[in-house]
């Protein structure tokens, strides 16, 4: 008796480390994944990732990614997100990667409220950058 729950004690603390751990990744499949929740679709193909996640219960997260995505996924993304071009120039971050050098062409979004997060889609090339921050 005592043995079974010394065991189920240790699955127990072994299964609450785990979920605390940091998340760290440069592989767009996996950057893609952690931030949407679910695997790309055929609608849009991760090309460049970087996301950190604190192992913290909140979901703090920094998110760099580019990905070629169909105009149908654009325009979605844009409406589902409620994502609204800024007022002033947005500059990129500074700590940002090197592959992340959105087109001049591109049109710059944000959102209404949060922390800095910005898109940057260019729909002649198909291409996106976003830059997501939840602190």
């Amino acid at each position: 008796m005592f043995k079974s729950l010394l065991l189920l004690l240790l699955v127990v603390a072994v299964v609450s480390f785990v979920g605390c751990m940091e998340k760290n990744t440069e592989d767009p499949i996996r950057t893609y994944t952690y931030w949407a929740g679910q695997s790309p679709t055929k609608d849009v193909q991760p090309i460049h990732g970087k996301y950190w996640e604190s192992a913290h219960w909140s979901k703090e997260y920094i998110m760099y990614m580019e990905v070629k995505a169909s105009p149908l996924w654009m325009s979605e993304f844009i409406k589902q997100n409620n994502l609204i071009k800024p007022k002033t120039p947005e500059d990129i971050p500074s700590d940002a990667p090197s592959w992340f050098k959105p087109d001049k062409n591109s049109v710059i979004y944000t959102r209404r409220y949060g922390e800095g997060s910005l898109y940057y889609v260019n729909t002649k090339t198909q291409k996106v950058f976003i830059y997501e921050i939840q602190l």
